[in-house]
């Protein structure tokens, strides 16, 4: 049998923190969420899959955003019409599968949870349980049903594993007992960034976010294609983000003209297109004669001419022939100090208090998975401006 597994896609995510910086931008993102899913269910019919697995974070919040939800049935319905029956579970994130508040999905449609972990299709048998609140501190693991021998066993879960830099602990479980617990695979969600995990004849797969929201998470974008039946299971990676980030770096140190800067920065956007996806792009600059301000304005300019490109973001280096030893020293300090634990636990805690202290409406402006970027960014501002390089 085959399945096409993914997680994570947060329909409706409002990507308040690029709209803040890029609000044509944030648009795109939104629905490219949409657009994704879309892609994944095409994908799924097109290749005649006997089962589409969704690993949890459907859904970006607790907010009632029924044209979601109703997005959601209205694919799904497809698939199964298609033959295509869908196995999910629920994530942290997802009040809007609750279906006792909102009702069942969808006779093609498993919603797997504590009442009915448990479904059967074809010779495979798929177990799961949904998350009932936002944050769970233990492991779900021992009370995941038995393996059905002679049976193949596919187990969903959302889970943080062992832990993940830039993620809260959820569900945590050790990778050696979930690859130890009996089940053939396991499809698994919460953690954006793709991975594989194997043990003998077992896989762990976690499939990692389908359409990114960020630049910090540029890494995903795509979805597993799983085989299994005799033998180890197999699987492909499938790309299916509708959009992507990407980073392009100029090095303007010796460009003062600016017909010059405004040719380089045109070449980059330009490369940047792809005719299969939008694209964001972050522009990392070396120079000590622009400021990001400059920079972001030329490239916003050369963007009304080029379809489907995006500025993401505007990142000024100092450039290497500024060789202040004592400046170098201490952006060194700085950087091996930011890698110790409890600097970063500190800096989370930080994080955490201000994302607390906003309005709800902007609070994701402060994505707590992008706390190395900023301590990197923060870094770079210092050694600018003691390098004598204006910022601002």
């Amino acid at each position: 049998m085959r399945f096409i597994v993914s997680a994570d896609t947060h329909l409706g995510s409002p990507i308040r923190s690029v709209a803040l910086r890029n609000p044509e931008l944030g648009e795109r993102l939104k629905q490219a969420s949409f657009d994704t899913f879309r892609r994944i269910v095409d994908m799924a019919i097109l290749e005649a899959a006997d089962a589409l697995v969704l690993a949890g974070d459907i859904f970006d919040s607790d907010f009632p955003d029924l044209k979601s939800r109703a997005f959601l049935i209205t694919q799904l319905t497809r698939a199964g019409t298609a033959g295509i029956p869908t196995i999910l579970i629920r994530g942290n994130h997802d009040a809007l599968l609750d279906h006792t508040a909102h009702g069942s999905l969808g006779p093609d449609i498993h919603l797997l949870h504590k009442g009915n972990p448990t479904v059967e299709i074809g010779n495979v048998m798929f177990h799961g349980l949904s998350f009932d609140k936002s944050h769970l501190a233990k492991s779900l693991l021992p009370d995941y049903p038995e393996p059905v021998i002679g049976r193949t066993n596919v187990g969903l879960m959302h889970t943080s594993l062992g832990g993940s830099p830039g993620h809260d602990p959820y569900a945590p479980c050790s990778e050696q007992d979930l690859l130890a617990y009996g089940y053939d695979l396991w499809c698994l969600g919460h953690i954006h960034m793709p991975f594989e995990r194997r043990s003998g004849s077992t896989l762990a797969v976690m499939p990692g976010i389908p359409q990114p929201r960020h630049y910090g998470e540029r890494s995903g974008g795509s979805v597993a294609a799983v085989t299994v039946g005799d033998g180890i299971p197999q699987l492909e990676r499938r790309d299916v983000g509708h959009l992507r980030f990407m980073e392009a770096k100029l090095d303007l140190t010796e460009l003062g003209d600016q017909s010059e800067v405004l040719c380089k920065i045109d070449a980059a956007l330009k490369a940047a297109q792809d005719p299969l996806r939008i694209t964001a792009v972050r522009l990392q600059v070396t120079t000590a004669r622009h400021t990001d301000d400059d920079l972001q304005a030329l490239a916003t300019e050369l963007l009304e001419s080029i379809d489907d490109v995006f500025l993401d973001k505007v990142k000024v280096l100092p450039p290497k022939n500024l060789t202040d030893d004592k400046v170098n020293d201490l952006a060194r300090l700085m950087r091996a100090e930011v890698q110790e634990d409890g600097f970063r636990q500190a800096c989370a805690e930080m994080l955490d208090d201000m994302r607390n202290a906003l309005p709800p409406n902007i609070r994701d402006a402060l994505p707590e998975d992008e706390i190395t970027e900023l301590l990197e960014e923060a870094i770079d501002e210092v050694s600018l401006s003691l390098h004598g390089v204006d910022t601002q």
